[in-house]
């Protein structure tokens, strides 16, 4: 019978493909991956849960996976969100409270507002005036639907987990991925999952900028699907088959026959010419997101890949050609244990979750210690700001 480890920490990753589960045990002051469970993802759109009783199964299915590797049982766990129900707000916080104290308005056509989840506070775009201590600033909300929110916990009740904090997937993936450096100056962060992606820049220990692009891996899918006249579970196949976008590859891939088709083998380079097109494209829109930013900085730490997509061979070099930065695949290491990107953001949650003090059934909705401190950093980054502009003169 597993028992509860008292320091024991798990991180779930709730992705429209795939739930990763990972169990962590505190060691030395070291983290330690000791549990690790993986199951397809169902009841889940764009990163939005749509049916809490199938997407409970998977959270059960990849978390007892992860407990019978370690050992232990997991009774709370650091869930990430991330979907294209993201949304940036308008706000304003006090800096000398360092709590947030209200929401531009936010509405539809009648002016009625809507009720959104605070995942966690950025700094202003744009510094157009200064602000003293004592006055409220102008900030950025990154915020939610709260249905959302409430299915994530209604399924983790349903699978018997309790949520210790609900976090934006891409706060969880920069203790995972980036070093004291690269969060310092200036990284870009891209998450390639199956129906999204997330770009992400990461400043002074802030996120400073962010979005969620309806793109992703099954798009891939559906292009192989349909350029080579086979099902979307043949292409699926395809795709885990390819040897990435390096070379073409001198072997055919050979495509299992059905029913209707038999067996027969495709040229690896054709294969290539349609993944590369679609990856370009998706390199093309984060490029224009980047772009629309407006981001001040010049990003001295690159970018960041991760996600599924991103264990694909020969992905940076499209990248560094679309992005004109530096760019590496993030790989997290837990200890001595090296993982794969696609555990980024549920290895990420368990640094987040051993950095935290929290209670459990919390969420990151500005209400407890987390937002404080993030609320914190953008007030000391807004006093920086004024301090600079000071000694200019």
């Amino acid at each position: 019978m597993s028992k509860r480890h008292p320091d024991t920490l798990a991180g779930l990753d709730l992705g429209t493909s795939k739930t990763a589960a990972i169990i962590v045990q505190i060691k030395n002051g070291s983290l330690q991956a000791v549990g690790v469970g993986v199951s397809p993802t169902i009841g889940m759109q764009k990163g939005s849960i749509n049916d809490v009783t199938a997407a409970a199964a998977s959270i059960r299915q990849a978390l007892d996976k992860a407990e019978e590797m370690a050992g232990v049982k997991a009774n709370t766990a650091f869930i990430g969100y991330n979907s294209t129900d993201i949304l940036i707000r308008a706000c304003h916080v006090t800096g000398a409270a360092g709590k947030l104290v209200q929401f531009d308005p936010v509405g539809a056509a009648s002016g009625t507002p809507v009720s959104e989840t605070l995942l966690t506070i950025m700094p202003p775009r744009n510094m157009v005036t200064l602000s003293w201590p004592d006055t409220e600033l102008e900030a950025r909300a990154i915020t939610t639907v709260n249905h959302n929110i409430k299915n994530i916990f209604e399924s983790a009740r349903l699978a018997k987990i309790v949520v210790q904090d609900v976090v934006y997937s891409p706060l969880a993936a920069v203790g995972a991925l980036l070093s004291p450096f690269e969060r310092e100056f200036g990284t870009l962060l891209i998450d390639i999952g199956a129906s999204t992606v997330t770009v992400s820049i990461h400043e002074r220990g802030l996120i400073r900028e962010t979005a969620v692009l309806s793109i992703g891996g099954e798009h891939l899918v559906s292009d192989l699907a349909i350029g080579l006249h086979i099902s979307m579970a043949q292409a699926q196949e395809v795709l885990k088959r390819y040897k990435g976008l390096d070379g073409a590859g001198k072997d055919n891939i050979e495509i299992a026959g059905t029913d209707e088709m038999a067996s027969r083998k495709v040229s690896s380079t054709f294969v290539k010419s349609i993944i590369e097109a679609r990856i370009k494209e998706i390199f093309h829109m984060i490029a224009g997101e980047v772009k629309s930013f407006n981001y001040p900085g010049q990003l001295p730490g690159g970018a960041v890949l991760y996600g599924g997509v991103a264990q694909m061979d020969g992905l940076t070099n499209i990248a560094e050609e679309s992005l004109q930065l530096a760019t590496r695949i993030g790989v997290p290491q837990a200890a001595k244990q090296v993982l794969g990107p696609d555990l980024a953001n549920a290895f990420g949650l368990v640094v987040y979750g051993s950095m935290q003090n929290v209670k459990p059934g919390s969420t990151s909705n500005g209400y407890h210690e987390f937002n404080g401190k993030i609320i914190d950093r953008v007030y000391h980054w807004f006093q920086d700001k004024i301090k600079t502009t000071i000694d200019a003169f």
